[in-house]
């Protein structure tokens, strides 16, 4: 039974239940002298009291979605699926991996979900070994399209959270797939790769010193694997991260950072400073990894697009993304997108998703051809984005807004 499903919640549920029964109908049913009797009923309470617990704790996850499966909980994620450049892997089909007439691709895939791959890889710079999962679009599989190459979205989890979480609690694959279909949406590449590597310390997607590297891994690694190995098209304007909570301050400062990698970048409810551990005691890596700052100091910004997204009722979500796009001077720019209602959970996430999924088709560049392939079919179209309302919003009503009138470029 999945730790993530309605039917385990309702199983623990249904044992606290019977647990309460239980000490209500022996309270005083006990036999045996008093210190007997007072164990028992202590023993009862503690009983039903850990049912609580493990009940709160299982809706919790279910809410914020820090671990998606068993797996994830007890730390076996690489043991999940035997992959990799080394086989054990199911191998793609001829007309899905890579380039036609190109070199052998470097990652082995397997079955995750029906429609989602997974394989495990060590990152030739990073040298970080780490999982990555991977949708296609309806279109790379059509004959159509057997010589195009597919923009990328990058998928960053919270902290803790698993990459898995992009295709169980948030559905990132099931909803694009249906803006597709409506033309809403391009057809992009998702993959959500690893990024927690150690435990349940916050690494901030740094190069932590004398620690992994998980900034070259994102960054450079996860790219590199992905090109390599299907038909992903290259360069900033066909990449694009996004991220949730701490996968959200991640993907700016990535994008921030790596304008060379990734030219656009979704914060879904994250924040504008670095909180790991690994960062805040160090001044200068704490500098050089908040987004805020860096913009602040640039003299000329780099072309990056940033959506900057939260909710009204999360703490300073809102005001972290608006404060942040203050600091956008041209060609930098971004828009905020803000729900009414909500706290800082996947139900929230997954109201934003669809918005955001139509905001990156507007701010990434499309399919292309590959080298020596005939031109790609004409692009999808979708409908422009809502603009921002100034009424108060429905109760989990979304709205978008453009960013402030873009400054000169700062010199500091």
């Amino acid at each position: 039974m999945e730790l993530t499903s309605g039917a385990f919640l309702a199983l623990i549920t249904a044992v606290l239940v019977l647990l309460t029964a239980l000490v209500l109908a022996t309270w005083n049913r006990i036999p045996g002298p008093r210190a007997v009797r007072h164990g028992g009923r202590l023993g009862l309470l503690l009983l039903n009291q850990a049912a609580a617990v493990l009940v709160a704790l299982v809706w919790l996850n279910n809410t914020y979605a820090f671990y998606e499966n068993w797996d994830d909980l007890l730390g076996n994620n690489g043991n999940q699926v035997a992959l990799g450049p080394d086989g054990g892997g199911r191998p793609l089909p001829a007309s899905l991996a890579g380039r036609p007439g190109g070199p052998r691709p470097v990652l082995t895939f397997g079955p995750f979900t029906r429609d989602v791959m997974a394989a495990t890889a060590v990152g030739p710079r990073s040298r970080l070994r780490g999982e990555l999962y991977v949708w296609l679009p309806p279109q790379y599989r059509e004959p159509a399209y057997r010589n195009t190459a597919f923009p990328v979205v990058e998928l960053l989890p919270g902290q803790p959270g698993s990459p898995r979480t992009w295709f169980g609690a948030m559905a990132a694959d099931r909803t694009l797939a249906g803006l597709i279909a409506a033309q809403r949406a391009r057809p992009f590449i998702l993959v959500s790769a690893t990024m927690n590597y150690t435990g349940t310390k916050d690494t901030g997607c740094v190069d932590v010193p004398h620690g992994p590297r998980v900034d070259t891994w994102l960054s450079k690694d996860v790219p590199w694997l992905v090109e390599h190995s299907l038909r992903a098209a290259h360069g900033p304007r066909h990449w694009a991260v996004m991220g949730y909570s701490a996968g959200a301050y991640c993907a700016v400062d990535l994008t921030v950072k790596h304008p060379g990698v990734f030219h656009a970048a979704v914060s879904l409810s994250g924040y504008n400073a670095p909180e790991s551990p690994f960062v805040v005691r160090d001044p200068a890596l704490r500098a050089a990894n908040s987004p805020l700052l860096r913009l602040r100091r640039m003299a000329v910004q780099p072309d990056i697009a940033l959506l900057m997204a939260g909710s009204l009722q999360d703490g300073r979500t809102v005001a972290d993304g608006r404060a942040l796009l203050a600091q956008l001077s041209l060609p930098a720019h971004g828009t905020t997108l803000t729900v009414a209602r909500g706290g800082h959970n996947t139900s929230v996430w997954q109201a934003m998703l669809p918005t955001a999924l139509e905001w990156l088709t507007r701010n990434t560049a499309g399919p292309v051809p590959v080298a020596g392939g005939p031109p790609a079919p004409p692009p999808l179209h979708a409908r422009p984005l809502r603009k921002e309302v100034h009424a108060a919003p429905a109760p989990g009503q979304v709205t978008t807004a453009p960013p402030p009138a873009a400054a000169a470029p700062r010199r500091h």
